[in-house]
């Protein structure tokens, strides 16, 4: 089959990308003809490296030159590649692939943030791909058919961006970890209040936090305003997060909003005891709770009642990581590839 993915970008630090690239290589190790029509990026190599044909596509902007551009690129991709089916996956680019829907081309979206208010043009696609089946009824709620949308849970177990093998970072322990954007809908704020309520009663207790974004200056601000300074330490992007999470006792997820958030399922790979908040595609992600603890978002109160029960008890710590552990394997790229087939064989 001949697979053209469609993106802004192919650059690090994007949940988006990072379904996008795991799906490309490992479709074209599987046999795949595959194509990658972006307009720049860090895995162009990498995606070169196992035989995606890479192609320039100009982001779409709202100048009009930039704009005739993209569609003057988009074209030539597709008079170039030919492909059976085009699968989009950032809502910008769902405007250049309109008119090629019209002309009979098999497009697929997977819509990664449905909060957002472009899903409805993603929700025009042949197929419309939910991460969750959250997802999937909030997209129905929208007016999408249901007959066209299909539910593909996320998975980057065994991801071809990532090395066979890393070395385990050196944490203090007991060890609290996330690994997120540093901006409002990740629940940051919740996170360092929850973790300023515990902080005292488990001294040895440390906070890791992986990722970058533009509030991580203000959050570094207010670690040191709650007296955590020493103890809760922001470690910025982190391009392999295997390397914290294998060592981590807790992995602890503060989102408002999160439709199908990968780290959930690295978390549980890893061996964490996961706390996360019942939003969205989570509590699908963590097995309706019985392979983690759920608590109820913006509320600190809640994820600090959670790390206590578990700081404060090695039997049930042990208990929810092995809880955690079990079925993990469902969140490997492979799954997500094959479950992707049939979504494109329906069409094809």
């Amino acid at each position: 089959m001949r697979i053209l993915h469609l993106a802004n970008h192919c650059g690090k630090a994007n949940g988006h990308v990072n379904v996008s690239i795991d799906l490309a290589c490992t479709q074209a190790r599987d046999g795949h003809i595959v194509g990658y029509a972006c307009d720049r990026g860090d895995y162009i190599t990498l995606l070169e490296s196992y035989g995606v044909t890479v192609y320039h596509v100009a982001e779409p902007h709202r100048r009009l030159a930039k704009f005739l551009q993209a569609n003057i690129d988009m074209w030539r991709a597709i008079r170039s590649f030919r492909p059976d089916v085009v699968h989009i996956h950032m809502a910008a680019q769902s405007v250049l692939l309109q008119p090629y829907r019209l002309l009979g081309y098999k497009t697929v979206t997977t819509v990664h943030n449905e909060f957002d208010r472009s899903v409805r043009l993603m929700g025009m696609a042949s197929r419309v791909v939910t991460v969750s089946e959250h997802g999937r009824q909030l997209m129905t709620a929208l007016g999408v058919s249901p007959k066209k949308i299909r539910s593909v849970l996320n998975g980057t177990i065994g991801s071809p961006r990532l090395p066979l093998s890393f070395t385990p970072a050196d944490l203090a322990h007991p060890a609290l970890v996330t690994v997120c954007g540093m901006h409002p809908r990740k629940g940051v704020i919740d996170l360092l209040h929850a973790f300023q309520t515990v902080a005292p009663r488990f001294p040895d207790a440390h906070l890791y936090l992986l990722g970058e974004g533009p509030m991580l200056d203000e959050y570094k601000a207010l670690a040191v305003t709650l007296g955590l300074t020493g103890r809760a330490h922001f470690l910025g992007y982190c391009e392999d997060p295997r390397a914290y999470l294998a060592p981590a006792d807790i992995f602890v997820l503060a989102s408002h909003a999160d439709p199908g958030p990968l780290v959930i399922g690295e978390a549980r790979n890893a061996g964490c005891a996961v706390i996360a908040t019942a939003v969205d595609g989570i509590p699908e992600m963590l097995d309706q709770g019985n392979a983690g603890i759920l608590v109820p978002p913006k509320q600190p109160a809640a994820i600090a009642e959670a790390m206590t029960r578990l700081l404060s008890d090695p039997t049930e710590l042990a208990r929810y990581a092995g809880l955690a552990k079990q079925n993990a394997e469902r969140f490997s790229v492979n799954r997500v590839c094959r479950d992707m087939d049939v979504v494109y064989g329906e069409l094809v």
